[in-house]
C-alpha cells in the first residue's frame, strides 16, 4: 500500500494535535497520558513507507512530477491479461521462469501470451532482448528506485569508483590572489592537496521463491517484491552512509557499544566511517550531549560549532530520528513546516521541515541511542535522540558495483534464490579529527 504526502502529513498532523493536547503550560508533557514509543512508530512506518513510495511508483503514475515523471506508455503493456503491468517485470517473470525449468525445477513454463507481449514492446521500442537483459533492466530501473527512495545518501553527490579502494582529490586547497603587475609573473600558490579513500563494502539481499513457480503468482507479487526491494536497498544505503562503522570488536561501535557485532551486520565497513562516527567518535568536540529537552538555543549551539562552514546554510542538510522530529523539532519556534515552503522540494529530498532555513530530514536511518550517542544491546537504555548537520558539499558516496541480481537454485531448501547487491563507499573531506563541517547533538531527552 503506498503512502502520500498528504497521508503522511495529516498523520503528522494528528500526532502533534494529541501531543498539543497533552502539553502544559511551562510546555512539559503529560508522559502519564503519552505513549510517545507508539506515537512515534506509527509516524515511522508511514515515513518509512512514503520514502519508498511516493518517488518511485507514485511519480511514474503522475501523482508527483519527477525525474522519473515521463516514461513512455510503451514501458507498460497496453493490451491483454497483462495490460497496465511494468514490461521490465514481465520480462523478469519470463526470465525467472526460464532458469528455473532450465535447472529442471517444477515450474510451469511462461506462456504464449507472456512471451508474445514482451516481444512485442521489445519490437516496438527496439530494446535488446539477450537472456541476460531482464535482470540488468530490472536492476537498472531498481537502482533508480533506490535514490528516489534514499532520504540521507541522496543528500551528497555520488561517483562511480573505478578501484577499489579509490582516492578521490577532494580539494586543491585555497588559492592565493594577488595583485598583478605588467609583464610580471605573479607568485604562484603551492597548491596542498586532499584526499579521501573510498573501500566499498558489499551489502547483499537474499528473496527465496518456493519451487511450484507460475507467471500469474510471480506476476501478481512483483509489485510488492519491487517495492519492498526499493524501500530496502534505499533503506540500507540511507542507514551505511550514516552509520558506517569499521570498527569490529567487543566494545567501541557506535551501532553496538557493548557487545561485538555480527559479522555480517550492515554496517561493518570494510573502509571508512559514516556521518555519526565524526561527531561521535572522530571531533567530539562538535557534539554536544545536551541530556535534556531540545530547545532552539541548544540546537543553535550545536550549528554553531561549524564555524565559517555553518553560513552556507544553502548546502546544510539536518537529520533527526523520527522520534526527535515528531515531539522535539516540531515543538521549535524557528521550524518551519512543509507546506510553507511547497510539495515538490519535500517529494522530491524528503525535506520535512526547516529550521533557521537549514533543511530537516526526519529519517529511521538514525535509531535511539545511549546518552553518549551509541546504541546498546539493553534496548532500554537506547532511549535518547540524535540531531545531525551536515555540509553537503564535504561528503560524498561512491559505487564500485550498482545493482546486481542473481537467481540460483537451492537444492537443500527446495527453493529458488534471488540475490540482490551492490557495493558501497562512504567519505568525507578533510582530516576527521579536525573536521567542523558536521556537528550534532545527542542525548536529547522528551
Amino acid at each position: 500500500m503506498t503512502t502520500t504526502l498528504d497521508d503522511l502529513n495529516k498523520t503528522i498532523t494528528d500526532l502533534r494535535d494529541v501531543i498539543a493536547s497533552n502539553t502544559n503550560k511551562t510546555g512539559s508533557l503529560d508522559k502519564s497520558t503519552l505513549d510517545l514509543d507508539s506515537m512515534t512508530k506509527t509516524f515511522t512506518t508511514v515515513l518509512d513507507k512514503w520514502h519508498a513510495t511516493k518517488t518511485g511508483e507514485a511519480i511514474r503514475k503522475g501523482e508527483n512530477a519527477g525525474p522519473l515523471g515521463n516514461e513512455k506508455p510503451s514501458e507498460f503493456a497496453q493490451s491483454g491479461k497483462f495490460a497496465g503491468k511494468r514490461i521490465d517485470e514481465l520480462q523478469f517473470t519470463d526470465w525467472l521462469l526460464s532458469k528455473a525449468k532450465a535447472a529442471d525445477m517444477p515450474v510451469k513454463p511462461a506462456s504464449k501470451e507472456l512471451k508474445d507481449t514482451i516481444a512485442k514492446a521489445l519490437t516496438a521500442t527496439g530494446a535488446g532482448t539477450g537472456d541476460e537483459y531482464v535482470p540488468t533492466g530490472m536492476a537498472a530501473t531498481l537502482w533508480n528506485d533506490f535514490f528516489l527512495a534514499s532520504r540521507v545518501g541522496s543528500q551528497f553527490a555520488n561517483f562511480d569508483m573505478p578501484t577499489d579502494p579509490f582516492d578521490w582529490p577532494l580539494s586543491w586547497g585555497p588559492i592565493t590572489f594577488r595583485k598583478g603587475t605588467q609583464n610580471t609573473a605573479t607568485t604562484a600558490t603551492d597548491m596542498a592537496t586532499a584526499k579521501s579513500t573510498f573501500t566499498a563494502t558489499e551489502l547483499v539481499g537474499e528473496v527465496d521463491f518456493a519451487y511450484n513457480l507460475d507467471e500469474d503468482a510471480v506476476i501478481a507479487v512483483m509489485p510488492t517484491l519491487r517495492e519492498e526491494i526499493a524501500r530496502g536497498g534505499a533503506d540500507y544505503i540511507d542507514k551505511f552512509v550514516m552509520n558506517a562503522d569499521s570498527t569490529n570488536a567487543a566494545t567501541g561501535n557506535i551501532n553496538l557499544d557493548d557487545a561485538d557485532p555480527d559479522d555480517d551486520s550492515y554496517y561493518l565497513s570494510a573502509g571508512q566511517d559514516g556521518l555519526r562516527h565524526q561527531i561521535i567518535v572522530d571531533n567530539t568536540s562538535q557534539a554536544t550531549d545536551i541530556n535534556t529537552t531540545l530547545t532552539d538555543a541548544l540546537l543553535r549551539a550545536a550549528w554553531a560549532k561549524m564555524g565559517k562552514y555553518g553560513t552556507d546554510v544553502g548546502r546544510l542538510i539536518m537529520f533527526a530520528d523520527p522520534k526527535t522530529y515528531l515531539v522535539s523539532l516540531m515543538g521549535l519556534t524557528n521550524v518551519v513546516t512543509w507546506d510553507k515552503f511547497g510539495p515538490q522540494a519535500t517529494t522530491l529530498t524528503g525535506q520535512l521541515g526547516a529550521w533557521s532555513g537549514i533543511p530537516i530530514v526526519p529519517t529511521s536511518a538514525i535509531s535511539l541511542a545511549e546518552d553518549d550517542g551509541k546504541l546498546s544491546t539493553t534496548g532500554s537504555n537506547n532511549d535518547e535522540g540524535t540531531v545531525l548537520i551536515a555540509h553537503r558539499d564535504f561528503w560524498k558516496v561512491g559505487y564500485k558495483r550498482k545493482l546486481m541480481m542473481e537467481v540460483y537454485r537451492d537444492i537443500q531448501k527446495r527453493s529458488i534464490v534471488m540475490v540482490a547487491s551492490f557495493r558501497i563507499a562512504i567519505g568525507t573531506r578533510g582530516t576527521r579529527s579536525t573536521n567542523t563541517h558536521t556537528a550534532g547533538a545527542f542525548g536529547i531527552t522528551y
